[in-house]
């Protein structure tokens, strides 16, 4: 047996959904696509709304799929630009849960799964759990979370404010050291 998938080239799946972290997310992964030279694919997965995903798929529209469809076309093309100097990417709607078609496109080593890690409070976290960390869990690739631009410049100002504290305490500790060996000698 041969395994059809040994002359594939690496890919970078990043997980869209339309809001404006994912525009960051997809941005962080045609970078990391350009250095890897690598196959950029942007993925839309959803589920549909009316219960139609137990029936299973049909000859009739699915409208959940059209609204998937525009979300994911508005946020590439915001993302990456338009005409000729826009950058290659595939695009693809999937129905099912975003972790599994997620972790199922990006299934081997080489690939990158990129996906966007946004603030979730506990009401938040209890209806919806985390894509990021159930994406942690089940990758069978190298993950990458691109944080949301805002919640960068919280960790970092939350960073600085532990830091300065953590400063004053050494400063403190030095003088204190210092005070008592001047004292002493």
């Amino acid at each position: 047996m041969f395994d059809v998938t040994a002359d594939r080239a690496p890919r970078v799946v990043v997980g869209v959904d339309g809001s404006p972290n994912s525009v960051v997310a997809l941005r962080a992964a045609l970078t990391e696509a350009r250095r890897r030279a690598a196959e950029l694919y942007a993925v839309t997965a959803y589920l549909p709304a009316d219960g139609a995903w137990a029936v299973g798929p049909g000859p009739y529209p699915d409208p959940d799929r059209r609204k998937a469809a525009a979300a994911l076309e508005r946020t590439c093309r915001t993302a990456l630009g338009t005409g000729p100097e826009a950058a290659p990417f595939s695009a693809v709607v999937v129905r099912g849960r975003a972790r599994c078609v997620l972790t199922a496109l990006a299934d081997r080593p080489e690939d990158l799964l990129v996906v966007g890690v946004g603030r979730q409070g506990p009401v938040r976290r209890l209806l919806r759990p985390s894509l990021a960390r159930d994406c942690v869990r089940h990758a069978r690739c190298p993950l990458l979370l691109v944080p949301a631009p805002g919640l960068a410049r919280d960790y970092r100002k939350g960073l600085r404010r532990w830091n300065g504290w953590l400063g004053r305490q050494a400063d403190d500790m030095v003088r204190t050291a210092l005070g008592d060996g001047a004292a002493r000698t």
